[in-house]
């Protein structure tokens, strides 16, 4: 049996040490017939390239809110989203979202359905 020196591991040098994607003082506020229903407050998340983050949490705790406002499909109440430096404020072809629930136009092929979305963007 053979054991390693745990002194010996070296951890990789990352590509670049700027934030890839920063996530500051983030709020998501909606008005109810009732109120203001708060889903999100004050969240914040630093991200280095090469890092790979998990958002764990309950039904209905905002993981969804926040990855729409990553991709652009909502904008937070306050604070900000940004991607290498530049805020997020629309979807774009810098990211890409794989959603949970069934989206394809039923009526139109799988190559169509793709085209739809690349010839969106270009």
């Amino acid at each position: 049996m053979q054991t390693l020196k745990t002194t010996s591991v070296k951890n990789p040098k990352l590509i670049n040490r700027d934030p890839f994607l920063v996530i500051e003082d983030v709020s998501k506020v909606y008005p109810t017939p009732t109120g203001s229903y708060t889903v999100l407050d004050g969240v914040n998340l630093t991200v280095h390239e090469g890092e790979f983050i998990c958002l764990i949490g309950h039904s209905g705790c905002g993981k969804s809110t926040l990855l729409n406002m990553v991709a652009g499909f909502n904008k937070p109440t306050t604070g900000e989203v940004r991607l290498q430096t530049k805020r997020i404020t629309q979807p774009g072809p810098d990211r890409m979202v794989v959603f949970q629930n069934y989206s394809l136009l039923p009526w139109m092929s799988a190559f169509d359905n793709i085209y739809l979305g690349i010839d969106s963007v270009w």
